[in-house]
């Protein structure tokens, strides 16, 4: 039994000191994981050489997976920076993904881990194992992690795809966020109309009638959408259940998504919002790729089919072509790509210095503080609109049940 000095994280922030005895490095560092810290750094304190854990070996077969294999980004994120943190510390690859695969609760990731440690221990770089699963490791993943496989650099490379995953995934949690009040106010005033055209007024409707005057025209359009409404209500409820069914199965949820894209880009307020957003992955796609090591002509090639808006794929891959010619990316990005003028401005200052990944960095840092602001204007916007919206759609229901009263009530006076 041999000891080891550590230093850890526990959470994001704390970070601990102390000595922990096992049999090998793996052994001390599946203990401190157990104990949910992740090991920076592990040094053997005596001279005495550990011998090996004995751990159960993992099936020879690799799992069954599922014909599309999808995981969540945050799961995607945790691996990442786990393995990123485990590499560091320096513990082989094989024994860090042996790790995570233990550490994992069961289910379509742990099967999935247990698939990229079978082939890389077959002897296919870690890369290529990734490579294996697209719809989990995008291109622009694996492109990273080969570049730090080539460069020795692989936890490095991690760091980064760590670091960029997780401003992805904190500007998610704050568009969810900025969304969550507006979408249960919608939800809330949407079921109250639904409850008083499907309940109230139809209720309603035979004492209009006993009143024996012509019914305003008003209430008269509300008895016939509630009339439409009761008719039409099951297809409309089972409409939007296998509309959720679909986008919980996810069968059909890129295709919602790239529908609600589309939509949004062509609303006056949320299209700066997409574009931002455009140029925020793009910029801080690229200067990952380049500052990893992969060429810049490659990173091009591979920034661009990840690209949602069509019609700027379209005019990177014409940029692709020159650049692959030898036009310098600024002249071509001007000429063939419709983009701001201080992007492109920002990108030829980067290539005269010499400093391009850098420079990309600082754009996708200010393009992240801009859709930060938009995203603090909308949702300061979309609450009153959204209220002002259904109070007047309740107000004119309202409106309409009291106006044959108050038409009553004129004729008796």
């Amino acid at each position: 039994m041999a000891q080891f000095a550590y230093t850890a994280k526990k959470g994001l922030t704390e970070t601990l000191e102390g000595v922990i005895e096992a049999d090998s490095q793996e052994a001390a560092v599946h203990r401190l994981v157990e104990q949910g810290l992740y090991p920076i750094q592990l040094e053997a304190r005596s001279g005495a050489v550990p011998r090996a854990a004995a751990a159960e070996p993992l099936p020879a077969q690799r799992s069954v997976l599922p014909r599309v294999v999808r995981v969540g980004s945050k799961e995607l994120l945790l691996f990442t920076q786990k393995l990123a943190t485990l590499l560091r510390a320096q513990i082989d690859l094989l024994a860090a993904i042996r790790i995570l695969h233990d550490q994992a609760p069961a289910g379509t990731f742990k099967a999935l881990l247990l698939n990229i440690y079978q082939a890389t221990k077959e002897g296919q770089t870690f890369s290529e194992s990734l490579a294996r699963f697209p719809t989990v490791f995008a291109s622009l993943f694996v492109s990273i992690v080969k570049a730090g496989e080539a460069t020795g650099k692989l936890d490095v490379a991690l760091g980064q795809l760590a670091d960029s995953l997780a401003r992805d995934e904190a500007l998610k949690t704050k568009v969810k966020a900025a969304l969550a009040y507006p979408i249960l106010l919608l939800a809330v005033g949407l079921g109250s109309i639904a409850i008083l055209i499907n309940f109230v007024v139809p209720k309603l409707e035979h004492l209009f009638l006993d009143l024996g005057h012509e019914l305003p025209f008003m209430t008269r359009l509300i008895l016939h959408l509630s009339h439409l409404s009761q008719k039409s209500s099951l297809w409309v409820a089972l409409g939007a259940g296998a509309t959720l069914a679909v986008v919980i199965w996810r069968r059909g949820g890129a295709a919602l998504a790239r529908l609600a894209a589309e939509v949004l880009r062509k609303l006056p307020v949320f299209s700066r919002l997409a574009g931002n957003q455009e140029m925020l992955h793009f910029a801080s796609s690229l200067s990952l790729l380049l500052r990893s090591g992969v060429p810049a002509l490659r990173s091009l090639q591979l920034v661009t089919p990840s690209l949602g808006d069509p019609r700027l794929r379209r005019q990177m891959s014409r940029v692709c072509e020159q650049v692959a010619v030898g036009e310098r990316l600024s002249s071509s990005l001007q000429t063939h790509a419709a983009l701001p003028l201080f992007f492109v401005k920002m990108i030829a200052i980067g290539e005269e210095s010499g400093r391009l990944d850098e420079v990309l960095g600082e754009i996708a840092r200010a393009y992240l503080q801009q859709i930060e602001a938009d995203i603090t204007v909308i949702s300061s916007l979309i609450e009153p609109v959204m209220i002002l919206g259904l109070g007047g759609v309740l107000g004119t229901i309202v409106l309409s049940i009291l106006l044959p009263i108050f038409q009553v009530t004129q004729s008796v006076r």
